[in-house]
Protein backbone atom coordinates (compact mmCIF):
# COMPACT_ATOMS: atom_id res chain seq x y z
CA UNK A 1 0.00 0.00 0.00
CA UNK A 2 1.54 3.50 -0.71
CA UNK A 3 0.40 5.86 2.84
CA UNK A 4 1.25 8.92 3.45
CA UNK A 5 0.96 11.32 7.07
CA UNK A 6 -2.12 13.45 5.55
CA UNK A 7 -3.99 13.24 1.85
CA UNK A 8 -3.30 16.01 -0.34
CA UNK A 9 -6.06 15.57 -3.48
CA UNK A 10 -4.76 19.00 -4.17
CA UNK A 11 -1.68 18.93 -6.47
CA UNK A 12 -1.80 17.92 -10.56
CA UNK A 13 1.08 15.54 -9.85
CA UNK A 14 -0.77 13.23 -7.29
CA UNK A 15 -4.07 13.53 -9.42
CA UNK A 16 -1.81 11.92 -12.03
CA UNK A 17 -0.84 9.20 -9.59
CA UNK A 18 3.48 10.73 -9.02
CA UNK A 19 2.79 11.10 -5.22
CA UNK A 20 6.39 11.20 -5.20
CA UNK A 21 6.57 14.53 -6.73
CA UNK A 22 3.86 16.24 -4.95
CA UNK A 23 4.46 19.92 -4.29
CA UNK A 24 2.63 19.21 -0.66
CA UNK A 25 5.09 16.94 0.76
CA UNK A 26 6.13 19.40 3.52
CA UNK A 27 2.98 19.22 5.02
CA UNK A 28 1.13 16.01 3.70
CA UNK A 29 4.46 14.25 3.72
CA UNK A 30 6.18 12.01 1.78
CA UNK A 31 4.76 8.81 0.83
CA UNK A 32 5.80 5.23 1.34
CA UNK A 33 5.15 1.66 0.68
CA UNK A 34 3.70 -0.64 3.42
CA UNK A 35 3.68 -4.16 2.79
CA UNK A 36 0.74 -6.40 4.29
CA UNK A 37 1.81 -9.74 5.27
CA UNK A 38 -0.91 -12.54 5.40
CA UNK A 39 -1.09 -14.45 8.84
CA UNK A 40 0.05 -17.44 9.58
CA UNK A 41 -2.80 -19.19 10.06
CA UNK A 42 -5.98 -17.92 7.97
CA UNK A 43 -8.97 -19.98 7.81
CA UNK A 44 -10.62 -20.75 4.58
CA UNK A 45 -13.74 -21.82 5.52
CA UNK A 46 -15.80 -19.36 3.99
CA UNK A 47 -17.84 -22.05 1.81
CA UNK A 48 -20.02 -24.98 2.39
CA UNK A 49 -17.04 -27.10 0.72
CA UNK A 50 -14.43 -25.63 2.44
CA UNK A 51 -15.94 -26.37 5.91
CA UNK A 52 -16.89 -29.89 4.63
CA UNK A 53 -13.10 -30.08 4.04
CA UNK A 54 -12.08 -29.26 7.30
CA UNK A 55 -14.71 -30.68 8.71
CA UNK A 56 -13.09 -34.63 7.35
CA UNK A 57 -9.67 -33.12 8.29
CA UNK A 58 -10.67 -33.19 11.98
CA UNK A 59 -12.43 -36.32 11.76
CA UNK A 60 -9.22 -37.77 10.56
CA UNK A 61 -7.54 -36.60 13.27
CA UNK A 62 -9.89 -37.44 16.28
CA UNK A 63 -9.60 -40.71 17.91
CA UNK A 64 -12.25 -42.57 20.85
CA UNK A 65 -12.81 -39.84 23.52
CA UNK A 66 -12.33 -37.17 22.14
CA UNK A 67 -14.69 -33.92 22.44
CA UNK A 68 -16.00 -32.95 19.71
CA UNK A 69 -18.60 -30.09 17.80
CA UNK A 70 -20.37 -30.61 15.14
CA UNK A 71 -22.43 -28.42 13.30
CA UNK A 72 -26.81 -28.72 13.08
CA UNK A 73 -28.94 -27.66 11.07
CA UNK A 74 -31.66 -26.28 13.00
CA UNK A 75 -32.45 -23.01 14.56
CA UNK A 76 -33.06 -24.22 18.13
CA UNK A 77 -29.80 -26.74 18.39
CA UNK A 78 -27.42 -24.75 15.75
CA UNK A 79 -24.93 -27.50 17.09
CA UNK A 80 -23.86 -30.01 19.27
CA UNK A 81 -21.28 -31.24 21.62
CA UNK A 82 -20.38 -35.14 21.42
CA UNK A 83 -17.74 -37.99 22.43
CA UNK A 84 -16.40 -39.76 19.81
CA UNK A 85 -17.18 -43.58 20.53
CA UNK A 86 -16.45 -45.35 16.79
CA UNK A 87 -13.62 -45.02 14.35
CA UNK A 88 -14.38 -42.92 10.77
CA UNK A 89 -15.37 -44.58 7.95
CA UNK A 90 -17.83 -44.85 5.55
CA UNK A 91 -21.81 -44.86 5.55
CA UNK A 92 -22.32 -48.47 5.39
CA UNK A 93 -26.36 -47.26 5.39
CA UNK A 94 -28.17 -48.39 1.99
CA UNK A 95 -31.08 -45.45 2.08
CA UNK A 96 -30.54 -42.06 2.93
CA UNK A 97 -31.08 -42.23 6.43
CA UNK A 98 -32.57 -39.15 8.82
CA UNK A 99 -30.69 -38.58 12.55
CA UNK A 100 -30.26 -35.89 14.86
CA UNK A 101 -27.59 -34.19 13.29
CA UNK A 102 -28.65 -34.56 9.48
CA UNK A 103 -29.71 -36.61 6.62
CA UNK A 104 -27.10 -39.58 6.05
CA UNK A 105 -26.52 -41.13 1.99
CA UNK A 106 -24.26 -43.57 1.35
CA UNK A 107 -20.92 -42.34 0.92
CA UNK A 108 -21.16 -40.53 3.53
CA UNK A 109 -17.97 -40.32 6.19
CA UNK A 110 -19.12 -40.58 9.23
CA UNK A 111 -18.47 -41.34 12.90
CA UNK A 112 -20.85 -42.69 16.26
CA UNK A 113 -20.81 -39.83 18.49
CA UNK A 114 -21.91 -39.61 21.73
CA UNK A 115 -24.44 -36.61 22.66
CA UNK A 116 -23.68 -34.26 25.24
CA UNK A 117 -27.12 -32.60 26.36
CA UNK A 118 -27.51 -29.10 27.64
CA UNK A 119 -28.72 -28.58 30.84
CA UNK A 120 -30.74 -25.96 30.09
CA UNK A 121 -30.93 -24.20 26.70
CA UNK A 122 -28.12 -21.57 26.49
CA UNK A 123 -26.18 -23.19 29.48
CA UNK A 124 -22.67 -24.16 29.76
CA UNK A 125 -23.16 -27.34 31.59
CA UNK A 126 -24.17 -30.62 29.81
CA UNK A 127 -25.08 -34.57 30.73
CA UNK A 128 -23.37 -36.97 29.48
CA UNK A 129 -26.55 -39.47 27.56
CA UNK A 130 -26.69 -42.43 26.08
CA UNK A 131 -27.78 -41.01 23.01
CA UNK A 132 -25.57 -42.66 20.47
CA UNK A 133 -25.29 -41.95 16.41
CA UNK A 134 -23.11 -41.59 13.68
CA UNK A 135 -22.42 -38.07 12.45
CA UNK A 136 -21.07 -36.69 9.14
CA UNK A 137 -17.28 -35.78 9.39
CA UNK A 138 -17.55 -32.95 7.20
CA UNK A 139 -20.19 -31.51 9.57
CA UNK A 140 -17.54 -31.17 12.18
CA UNK A 141 -16.15 -27.30 13.63
CA UNK A 142 -14.28 -27.79 16.54
CA UNK A 143 -12.25 -30.85 17.71
CA UNK A 144 -11.04 -31.25 21.42
CA UNK A 145 -12.57 -28.78 23.61
CA UNK A 146 -11.50 -28.08 26.56
CA UNK A 147 -14.08 -29.92 28.47
CA UNK A 148 -14.29 -30.31 32.30
CA UNK A 149 -15.58 -33.38 34.15
CA UNK A 150 -18.00 -33.55 36.49
CA UNK A 151 -19.47 -35.98 38.94
CA UNK A 152 -23.27 -35.45 40.44
CA UNK A 153 -23.97 -36.82 43.69
CA UNK A 154 -27.12 -37.73 45.13
CA UNK A 155 -28.21 -34.30 45.83
CA UNK A 156 -28.07 -33.28 42.54
CA UNK A 157 -24.76 -31.17 43.18
CA UNK A 158 -21.28 -31.54 40.90
CA UNK A 159 -17.98 -31.95 42.23
CA UNK A 160 -15.16 -32.00 39.59
CA UNK A 161 -13.79 -35.45 38.67
CA UNK A 162 -10.40 -35.72 36.99
CA UNK A 163 -10.27 -35.56 33.34
CA UNK A 164 -10.91 -38.69 31.09
CA UNK A 165 -9.12 -38.84 27.82
CA UNK A 166 -11.40 -42.15 26.98
CA UNK A 167 -14.20 -43.19 27.32
CA UNK A 168 -14.99 -45.79 29.91
CA UNK A 169 -17.35 -47.93 28.00
CA UNK A 170 -17.21 -49.15 24.58
CA UNK A 171 -20.22 -49.00 22.44
CA UNK A 172 -22.29 -52.30 22.34
CA UNK A 173 -21.73 -52.68 26.07
CA UNK A 174 -24.25 -51.29 28.72
CA UNK A 175 -22.59 -47.86 29.93
CA UNK A 176 -22.89 -47.53 33.56
CA UNK A 177 -23.44 -44.13 35.95
CA UNK A 178 -24.66 -42.28 32.52
CA UNK A 179 -27.48 -40.22 34.33
CA UNK A 180 -24.55 -39.60 37.10
CA UNK A 181 -21.93 -37.85 34.96
CA UNK A 182 -21.92 -33.79 33.22
CA UNK A 183 -19.36 -31.98 31.49
CA UNK A 184 -18.68 -28.19 31.51
CA UNK A 185 -17.39 -25.99 29.18
CA UNK A 186 -15.74 -22.54 29.35
CA UNK A 187 -16.65 -18.93 28.45
CA UNK A 188 -13.37 -19.18 25.94
CA UNK A 189 -14.66 -22.88 24.68
CA UNK A 190 -18.02 -21.26 24.46
CA UNK A 191 -16.42 -18.15 22.47
CA UNK A 192 -14.47 -20.99 20.07
CA UNK A 193 -17.40 -23.08 19.36
CA UNK A 194 -19.53 -20.10 18.13
CA UNK A 195 -16.39 -18.90 15.81
CA UNK A 196 -15.86 -22.59 14.71
CA UNK A 197 -19.80 -22.23 13.27
CA UNK A 198 -20.02 -21.97 9.14
CA UNK A 199 -20.48 -18.34 8.86
CA UNK A 200 -21.69 -18.27 5.00
CA UNK A 201 -25.26 -18.61 2.84
CA UNK A 202 -25.96 -22.12 1.83
CA UNK A 203 -26.22 -20.76 -1.82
Amino acid sequence: LLVRTRSCHASEKCWKGDHSECENNNRCGKPWIVALKPKAHVSLRATPQRAGEFGIRLGQDTKQGDVVCVEVKEQNEPWILGRVVGDLGPCELKTPTDTPCAVLVPGDIVVEMQKLEPVNPGTKLFDVTNKVFPIRAKDMRLGKPQVKHLEVGRSGRCRSAPARTGMRNIPGVAMQRQSTSRCEIGSSTHSRILRSMLLCDEN
